[in-house]
């Protein structure tokens, strides 16, 4: 079945890191990487399986984001178990944010 999505993905370059802040029950600060981000919503893999709900999103360069994490799955990424999540901003991000994701250079 085909995924339907209200907004329009872009993936994104797979160095864009991010740290996600009180979504782990013992780890205060988790990394991640971004895969993939809409006006509405962004989404990611972590090593770590975390718990949905509310937290701080932190990325180079951008104002810090409060999300709610919304939906989680497994991956295998080059035979490791990782664990696929979509969040949900609360409020849209605008074009030139979008393009910054988008459009990230890898980090010297």
């Amino acid at each position: 079945m085909k995924e339907v999505r209200r907004w329009r993905r872009f993936v994104c370059n797979p160095r864009v890191k991010g740290q996600l802040l009180w979504a782990h029950k013992f780890l205060p600060r988790v990394n991640i990487v971004i895969t993939d981000v809409s006006e509405k919503g962004i989404g990611f893999v972590s090593e770590w399986k975390l718990d949905e709900g509310p937290c701080e999103l932190r990325v180079n360069s951008m104002p810090i984001f409060f999300v709610v994490i919304k939906h989680k799955g497994e991956a295998k990424v080059k035979g490791r178990k990782m664990y696929r999540y979509g969040i949900a901003l609360r409020r849209k991000l605008h074009s030139v944010q979008v393009a910054q994701f988008r459009d990230a250079r890898k980090a010297a």
